[in-house]
């Protein structure tokens, strides 16, 4: 750093006085011109304060909007106005930002300008800031650094504007990503880890808690083998860590007649545990209605990405307090049912949900169901019924004793951006006849891969999906800072829930392959599904999430929650330090070019 010159006194702030490109230095003692290179010279009178006032504060803005920098002074006076009259300024360009997941006013963000060989970096503070150009007429290109870490260039931008730049709308943090090969291509399954979100904020001051295991459904037609085994591949196309414990596949067998589904879904403690439903028959709702009343029944008959989505809500992923209404009729008499509901969840990040529990009112509702009792009314009976974890899963809700009344009706109520594409009951609860096969990956490989290039709904009304055979040209962004797994073999660090963790970031891929010829022979009449199974935790960058900003600290199975508590930590014994010493050693790569 610089020394300051030795008659410079009291604040100091920095700040390009003349718009040249250069900072130039600001104190009660006077200013003093940057030479951009070693030093400063003495170029005006001091601000000392009124009738020597000890000068409190200083403050540098474009406070008239002229395109200079004006100073504002605080002294025993009151504040003062220091209007910039600089006679011959260069040119300039004016930024401010407009966040979108991010907070609106986007404080924490970073703005680079590159124009000719002119670079200038500077921390936005949330009111807009003043780049000096020189004689140079066009700002070759700004970069925004969003507090999550999303990166966005703005280009060829002219001398002279006022530019407000909105943040892109883009995918941010979510899961990572699971593409099975079907015989043809690496097919797009889901997102996985939805149940693991460490250190996410949930709006009231404290952070979700955190699963750390996930049954992925994978249809039978979805995993082909090839040359005698089954390819799955994990990548991590978002701004996020992921820190995997444990992959393994899952062949279950069961009648051809029989629909399997898990258990699994995100929801508060206590987690669900894994078990299976079974159904015969899809039993639809004869009637569904929206909370607006709306009749909405055609579009919960069958999975074909239309939802009821009249409910109104904004980008950021923040709905309004919304209903719907299923009407089974007169089925499942004995009362043993499960709801089976197939959707998504365009998840908002922590920082979106902080702010809405800041606002009267505001907070989150987890998805309640209410059945009617004998009077009609609407009762809550299952505070937490889950939601699907990410991208498009399918959920089950065990209805066995929860009925009030002969009716078979049930609403569902949340603030959550949920899209439910089909509902349907099944009427046996009980546990269906399935054969269960898990195979250990015989091989795993670590490596760089890059990104699938994403499609994305311009209103948010439609899961993201990923194109595996097209790669981003650019990417999007630079993985969260810390040590991460050595690329190469993986497989032994994802044979078993140790906490012997593959860390893996953004562009990241885990390739993986399972023995088919280790699976028993199918029975006459049954068919063969899969589940993966992965244990594990992500990370995003959200400038709420706890940690956010580095990959530290690693998350174990024996934390009560993230960030931990006192007194908890993360194994250190033999076994884990020599997992540190010869397996977490590859620094985040830098894949966004510098200006």
């Amino acid at each position: 750093p610089l020394a300051s010159p030795p008659t410079a006194r009291g604040p100091l702030l920095f700040g390009d006085l003349e718009n040249r490109g250069v900072l130039d230095l600001v104190s009660a003692g006077g200013t003093f011109f940057g030479s951009g290179r070693s030093g400063f010279a003495a170029a005006g009178t001091a601000l000392a304060g009124d009738k020597g006032a000890t000068v409190a504060a200083l403050a540098a803005a474009d406070f008239d909007g002229d395109g200079r920098l004006d100073l504002a002074r605080l002294d025993g006076g009151g504040v003062r106005l220091l209007r910039n009259r600089t006679t011959a300024p260069g040119e300039w360009l004016r930024v401010a930002l407009r966040g979108v997941k991010n907070a609106k006013l986007a404080a924490g963000a970073e703005i680079e300008v590159r124009a000719g060989s002119s670079y200038q970096k500077r921390p936005y503070a949330g009111v807009p800031l003043l780049f000096g150009l020189g004689r140079r007429q066009l700002a070759d290109s700004v970069r925004i650094t969003w507090p999550n870490g999303l990166i966005q260039n703005e280009l060829r931008q002219r001398a002279r504007t006022a530019a407000t730049f909105t943040e892109a709308q883009r995918l941010s943090g979510s899961c990572p990503m699971i593409f099975t090969w079907d015989g043809k291509a690496f097919r797009f399954i889901t997102d996985v880890l939805g149940v693991a979100p460490l250190g996410a904020s949930a709006g009231d001051g404290e952070y979700f808690p955190v699963d750390h295991d996930e049954y992925v459904q994978v249809p039978g037609e979805a995993l082909a083998a090839s040359d005698g085994r089954y390819e799955v591949r994990v990548t991590e196309e978002l701004r996020e860590v992921s820190y995997l414990d444990q992959i393994g596949l899952v062949a279950v067998d069961h009648p051809a007649d029989l629909e399997i589904f898990t258990n699994d879904k995100f929801k508060g403690p206590p987690f669900p545990e894994f078990r299976l439903f079974g159904a015969r028959r899809r039993l639809h709702p004869r009637r569904a209605i929206d909370g607006d009343g709306h009749d909405v029944t055609a579009l919960l008959a069958r999975r074909d990405a239309r939802y009821p989505d009249a409910f109104r809500r904004d980008y950021d992923g923040v709905a309004e307090l919304h209903t719907l209404e299923l009407d089974f009729g007169d089925v499942a008499r004995d009362g043993r049912a499960v709801l089976v509901l197939s959707g998504w969840v365009d998840w908002a990040d922590g920082s979106t949900y902080l702010g809405a529990g800041q606002r009267h009112g505001g907070g989150l509702v987890m998805p309640q169901l209410q059945v009617q009792d004998e009077a009609g009314r609407w009762r809550t009976v299952v505070e937490d019924m889950g939601i699907p974890a990410g991208k498009p899963k399918t959920i089950a809700v065990d209805l066995t004793g929860k009925w009030l009344s002969p009716a078979r009706a049930v609403r569902i109520v949340t603030n959550l951006c949920v899209y439910w594409d089909e509902a349907f009951l099944a009427e046996n609860a009980a546990d269906p006849p399935a054969r269960l096969t898990p195979l250990a990956a015989s091989a795993a490989d670590l490596h760089y891969r890059g990104f699938s290039t994403p499609t994305i709904h311009p209103q948010r009304k439609q899961p993201e999906r990923f194109d595996y055979a097209r790669l981003l040209a650019v990417p999007p962004w630079n993985p969260t800072p810390g040590l991460y797994t050595r690329y190469g073999d993986a497989r032994s660090v994802l044979a078993a829930a140790d906490d012997l963790l593959l860390v893996m970031g953004s562009g990241d891929e885990v390739s993986l392959a399972f023995e088919a010829a280790a699976l028993p022979a199918l029975p006459a009449g049954w068919r063969r599904d899969f589940l993966l199974l992965v244990d594990g935790w992500a990370k995003d960058r959200d400038a709420n999430t706890a940690f956010g900003q580095t990959v530290e600290p690693l998350p174990f199975h024996g934390m009560s929650r993230y960030p931990c508590p006192a007194g908890e930590a993360f194994p250190d014994d033999e076994a884990h330090a020599q997992w540190r010493r010869e397996t977490l050693t590859r620094p985040a790569l830098r894949l966004v070019r510098p200006l």
